[in-house]
């Protein structure tokens, strides 16, 4: 009995072995397309649509087909290689054998894979098994030179070098027969930050004949590095035995010579000014960078009464973009006040290199440099300034209020007490540093320490108007004295009359006391300040200040002209809209009202694009628009959404968002619809059109349709303030049925969803003439 169960089990397995080496062949199998295989052969790849008991939907290259489940012979799902890589590592990889990591790291590699981050922990944890094994090394040099570290934080950035340097060590430690290893690990362990490690290979490196490359190329690598590290004495003495054992030097190693040349003429041994001379022909004649070396070579010679050789050096410096320290900076800031910005940083380069000026060098270069837009490095130089040891508190602030601009966050309160805690502190300098207290207050909200501070500025003399309006504005918040704000902004504007900010603010404030008119004067006062082509442009580009004063232009004259209706749907949840509303609902599509607002939310099915309405009469003489704040909540590729005026005649104005984020207008009524996109070239003078987009993102946006007064110049539509059409042809002026709202659609099975906060009537005021009404 026991003998015929073996039979069987091994029956068994050779019935059932097969198929499951063919389901394990097809799991490791990378495919980047679901696939159908028929029973006649014939394969089809895309992507699987739908999947019912009867048959599968494929939607391919040329177009979508459906199969029968009794024509399939298999289905293979698409595959990608992160699936398969998961599934070698679960089910092959042996995290202990050099063979299995190498072995799924050159897998990584393939181009069918191109798994680049995970073939290098692979090809690393291969090393760190057998590190005598060159293989994996070549591999990793390819990888580690095509990474771009660009998009890294510093910290990414360093972690990455770290095990680059750590791999390339391994290998180094065991005299691994790798080309270039060993240069390779010091430039990683210089980028890395770890330069006394460096230092410590190429002092290994450099051990041998002289003539040979490698120890060249190491004690040329060694001269630069310990002469960065301060280490001047092991440098020399590395550039000394290069240059006697006939190993060659490059320009960064001549530079360096001829620095000590001259300093050893300077300090008067016997020869350095020959051995100088001798130096500056060999850079000439290698091609390298000059301009230090003739800098070099003149002062020599000045030192040496040679004045027409050192003015000859000092012109070819100057040529080269090196000169004297304290021309360079006065020629420097000649060059930057008169935006000659290269030429002036080419002179800076000179003065970098005189201990006569360690301030103003630096203080000139950094205002090229921030003129220029480059003010992360304007910054360092400014804090090197104030760190110098004659630096004044000018110095020190310049200081401050760059890093302010760099860093908006930063607290500069630490910094300026310690430039007020100096021995000898002028009103000026108590002036300056309660202004930069006094901003940063304002800019935290803390309003009463803002009002002191600025107060303090100018009753020390700065109280130009710059200063008042930040008072003014600090005054204007809560715990402030309103008409102290107004009496400041009015002496601003007085002051300066082309401040815009200023306008807007004492605006701001005016409309806050009730005074309408005053601040329709003021906020008109802001926007003659610019150009008539800005002020008639309603494009996202123009100036803040501008955009913000023509948008309260409109709030104003719209208080000022006209009244509104206005439901914000503060009603029950769940319960009807009511309130004349009349809802519209496409199949799985529901409309619903909770915390005081309506929901458009679901799946379109079974009607595609079919419409999800609410509307409601629109009863009101003298119409002067609609507006409604939206909030987009889901939106699929395919859905529009709208903002609709209609007539019982079948015209009417649709402002609609397309399926692309693009925004843009329909106006119905003719033989045929005519839909004109915010993005129509053709079409852009006609109707003033500007490209207006809503991206994605729960963030509420208004959407606006208003009419002149008169109907003439026809309607606008308007998103979030900005003008995105006017000149559209509809006047609801006598039309009967009339009937405005909101709607979405899709197309079938998109889901969908937005969210309707308020929605509002406007019409103008009546107007009496002889006892009746219009």
């Amino acid at each position: 009995m026991k003998f015929l169960i073996s039979i069987a089990v091994l029956l068994l397995c050779v019935v059932i072995w097969p198929p499951l080496t063919a389901q394990d062949d097809e799991a490791f199998e990378i495919r980047p397309f679901d696939m159908v295989e028929l029973i006649n052969g014939n394969r089809f790849e895309g992507r699987i649509i739908s999947e019912r008991p009867d048959g599968v939907q494929l939607e391919m290259v040329g177009g979508t087909a459906t199969f029968l489940k009794s024509d399939i012979a298999k289905i293979l799902y698409r595959n990608p290689p992160e699936k398969v890589y998961d599934l070698k590592v679960a089910m092959n990889l042996d995290p202990d054998s050099y063979e299995s990591q190498l072995e799924l790291g050159i897998w990584c590699l393939e181009p069918l894979v191109n798994l680049p981050d995970q073939a290098v922990v692979h090809l690393q944890d291969a090393i760190r098994i057998d590190p005598e094994n060159a293989t994996p090394y070549s591999l990793l040099f390819a990888i580690y030179d095509s990474r771009d570290y660009s998009d890294l934080s510093s910290e990414e950035r360093e972690s990455l070098l770290l095990t680059e340097c750590e791999i390339l060590l391994s290998g180094v430690r065991v005299n691994v027969e790798v080309q270039g290893i060993r240069n390779r690990t010091v430039t990683a362990l210089k980028q890395a930050g770890q330069p006394e490690a460096a230092v410590l290979l190429l002092e290994e490196m450099s051990q041998g004949d002289v003539a040979d490359e490698d120890v060249s190329w190491a004690l040329r690598n060694l001269v630069v590095l310990l002469d960065a590290l301060g280490r001047s004495e092991e440098s020399r003495s590395a550039a000394l035995r290069l240059r006697d054992s006939g190993g060659g030097s490059d320009s960064e190693v001549l530079l360096r010579e001829i620095g000590w040349a001259a300093q050893d003429h300077a300090s008067g041994i016997p020869g350095a000014r020959e051995q100088l001379e001798s130096l500056v022909e060999d850079l000439i004649s290698s091609g390298g960078d000059t301009g230090a070396a003739y800098l070099f070579r003149g002062s020599a010679r000045l030192l040496d009464d040679d004045l027409s050789g050192a003015d000859s050096d000092f012109k070819k410096a100057y040529q080269a973009g090196m000169v004297d320290g304290k021309s360079a900076t006065t020629f420097a800031l000649s060059f930057a006040r008169q935006g000659y910005f290269e030429k002036a940083l080419g002179l800076l380069s000179a003065a970098a290199n005189s201990d006569s000026v360690p301030i103003d060098w630096r203080l000139v270069e950094a205002y090229v440099l921030e003129s220029q837009g480059e003010n992360s490095a304007a910054m360092a130089l400014y804090q090197e300034a104030s760190r110098q040891e004659d630096a004044l508190w000018q110095a020190k602030l310049l200081a401050i209020e760059a890093r302010r601009r760099i860093e908006p966050d930063w607290d500069p309160t630490k910094s300026i007490q310690e430039v007020m805690r100096a021995d000898i502190l002028t009103p000026a300098a108590f002036a300056e540093c309660s202004l930069v207290l006094g901003d940063h207050a304002l800019n935290q909200g803390k309003l009463p320490e803002a009002r002191r501070w600025l107060e303090y500025a100018i009753s020390s003399g700065l109280d130009g108007p710059d200063v008042l309006l930040r008072l003014a504005l600090a005054q204007r918040g809560p715990g402030g004295d309103p008409v102290k704000a107004k009496s400041a902004l009015e002496k601003v504007v007085s002051i300066d009359a082309g401040n815009a900010d200023a306008w807007n603010a004492l605006a701001e404030l005016q409309h806050r006391f009730g005074d309408l008119s005053a601040a329709r004067v003021s906020i008109e006062s802001s926007i003659a300040i610019y150009p008539a082509k800005l002020k008639e442009s309603f494009s996202p580009d123009i100036p803040a200040a501008l955009s913000w004063a023509k948008r309260s232009l409109r709030r104003i004259d719209r208080t000022l002209e006209q009244e509104y209706w206005y439901d914000d749907f503060q009603r029950v949840d769940d319960s009807a809209i009511r309130n004349n509303w009349m809802e519209d609902e496409a199949y799985g599509i529901s409309v619903f009202l909770r915390s005081g607002s309506v929901f458009m939310d679901g799946v379109q099915r079974y009607q595609p694009d079919r419409l999800t309405t609410m509307k409601r009469e629109i009863l009101t003489p003298r119409l002067t628009g609609l507006r409604t704040t939206v909030r987009l909540l889901a939106a699929g590729v395919g859905t529009r959404i709208a903002l609709r005026i209609e007539d019982q005649s079948g015209g009417g104005l649709i402002f609609f968002r397309d399926p692309d984020e693009v925004l843009g207008f329909a106006i119905l009524g003719g033989s045929k619809v005519e839909m004109i996109r915010s993005d129509n070239k053709d079409q852009q003078q006609e109707y003033d059109l500007v490209e207006t987009r809503w991206a994605g993102g729960q963030i509420a946006h208004t959407l606006e349709i208003a009419f002149t007064k008169d109907g003439r110049e026809g309607a606008e539509v308007w998103f979030d303030g900005v003008r995105v059409a006017r000149g559209i042809s509809y006047r609801p002026a006598r039309k009967r049925g009339l009937v405005g709202g909101i709607s979405g659609q899709a197309p079938l099975d998109e889901k969908w969803g937005i969210e309707i906060e308020s929605f509002e009537v406007f019409r103008r005021k009546a107007e009496i003439t002889q006892e009746r009404e219009f």
